[in-house]
């Protein structure tokens, strides 16, 4: 993994609560990244409000907000399709935040920029493979396309 994420996702995790911490979905990696994503584009969006459209803030907000959720909802599904298919949609939606964030990068310093697509390039790897392994249990093929 990425030291950068590593050391910033270890910093992160260190003031997360018991009450996520105990729930087993905080054992995959991915769910950690998205989580962690959640709480860096809530700092972004205050220092992104005096510069950039509410509606591209609340655009890049969701996507980021998305993937967690997305895999959430996979990791809670009992058959290889419909993991598979949300894990797809985490994935959509990881390139979707990277794209948004793009959009922005002109606001943020070139330290946060950094450590957000890191982040994202990070999910993307784990996702793929998350689908990959999906497939090898029965699920539907995969195509990087």
């Amino acid at each position: 993994m990425d030291p950068l994420v590593t050391q910033a996702l270890d910093a992160w995790a260190s003031g997360v609560g018991p009450d996520e911490t105990a729930d087993p979905i905080w054992q995959l990696l991915s769910y950690r990244v998205a989580r962690c994503l959640v709480d860096q584009v809530q700092s972004d969006g205050v220092l992104l409000a005096a510069h950039v459209d509410p509606k591209t803030i609340g655009q890049l907000a969701r996507a980021v907000a998305s993937i967690g959720a997305n895999i959430a909802e996979g990791y809670s599904r009992r058959s290889a399709a419909d993991r598979s298919r949300f894990y797809g949609y985490a994935l959509g939606s990881t390139r979707e935040a990277t794209l948004w964030y793009r959009s922005v990068a002109w606001c943020l310093d070139s330290q946060a920029l950094t450590q957000r697509m890191a982040f994202l390039a990070q999910e993307r790897r784990l996702l793929v493979g998350m689908l990959k392994s999906v497939q090898r249990q029965g699920g539907p093929p995969f195509e990087t396309g």
